[in-house]
C-alpha cells in the first residue's frame, strides 16, 4: 500500500494569478472553478485540488511523469471524489477536507500496482 498526504494553507493560494491556477487545475476542473462566484469557495476548491494532487504525486512516488493539470479530481453524484490521470480513472482512494484556513488531502493506492494501466 502507498499513501500520500498534503495540506495547503488557503492564504498561500488566495491571491494567485490566473497562470498559476491554470497550471494547477485541469480543463474540467477549471470549468467548475469558473462557475463559483463566492471567493471563499474558489479558494477552498483550488487549495483542496492542489493538496490532493500533491498527495497523489507523493503516493505514486514519481512512478509516472505528469503535471498537475494532467490530474483531474471530480465528484460522483453522491459527492465522493475520484481521480482521472490523463483522462483515465485510476484506482486511488482519495479524501479531501478543509477548514476556514487549510485544505488537506490524502491519497491511498491499495496495492503495489501503480493503478495507472
Amino acid at each position: 500500500m502507498r499513501v500520500g498526504i498534503d495540506m495547503v494553507e488557503h492564504q498561500d493560494v488566495q491571491y494567485k494569478e490566473e497562470r498559476f491556477i491554470k497550471r494547477i487545475l485541469s480543463l474540467k476542473e477549471y470549468e467548475i472553478y469558473s462557475t463559483f462566484t463566492n471567493q471563499k469557495r474558489r479558494v477552498e476548491y483550488l487549495a483542496s485540488r492542489f493538496a490532493c494532487k500533491e498527495a497523489i504525486i507523493k503516493c505514486l512516488s514519481k512512478q509516472v511523469s505528469m503535471n498537475f493539470n494532467d490530474i483531474t479530481i471530480l465528484n460522483k453524484k453522491n459527492g465522493a471524489p475520484y481521480v482521472l490521470i490523463h483522462d483515465k480513472e485510476v484506482e486511488l482512494q482519495i479524501s479531501l477536507s478543509h477548514t476556514d484556513h487549510y485544505s488537506i488531502a490524502v491519497a491511498i493506492l491499495p496495492s503495489s500496482d501503480d493503478g495507472l494501466e
